[in-house]
């Protein structure tokens, strides 16, 4: 059997039902949990630890964050080698951190930067 969200193969007895689609283990726990940088009481509790650890991939963020000024998703893809869904991921928790954000552009393109507190 066919995930119909990545075209994985997976065993039926493997198989979840959301909307009518028939996802692997992983798509299903993604459909179910989005990514969410916009989460007040994540921002709130993150934003209030004493140890931020950061993981690598995090690291990696922010590396190519400074080492630009700000980047592109694709210049961010690009460097640390994560697909999007998984920089997201990382995004999201450095978002809830205030360590980074997104930012609009003239262009309309989004840049990632590091977060700006504004006290």
């Amino acid at each position: 059997m066919k995930c119909e969200e990545c075209g994985r193969f997976m065993e039926a007895d493997e198989a979840r039902e959301l909307n009518g689609k028939q996802l692997c283990e992983d798509c299903y726990i993604d459909a179910m949990t989005p990514v969410k940088t916009c989460d007040p009481w994540a921002t709130y509790t993150a934003s209030r630890l004493e140890d931020q650890e950061l993981s690598s991939r995090q690291e990696a963020i922010l590396a190519c964050i400074d080492e630009k000024g700000g980047a592109t998703l694709s210049e961010l893809l690009a460097a640390t080698g994560l697909s999007e869904k998984d920089f997201l991921r990382e995004f999201a928790a450095l978002r809830h951190m205030e360590v980074a954000a997104a930012a609009q552009q003239a262009d309309n393109n989004k840049v990632f930067v590091r977060f700006e507190k504004k006290d």
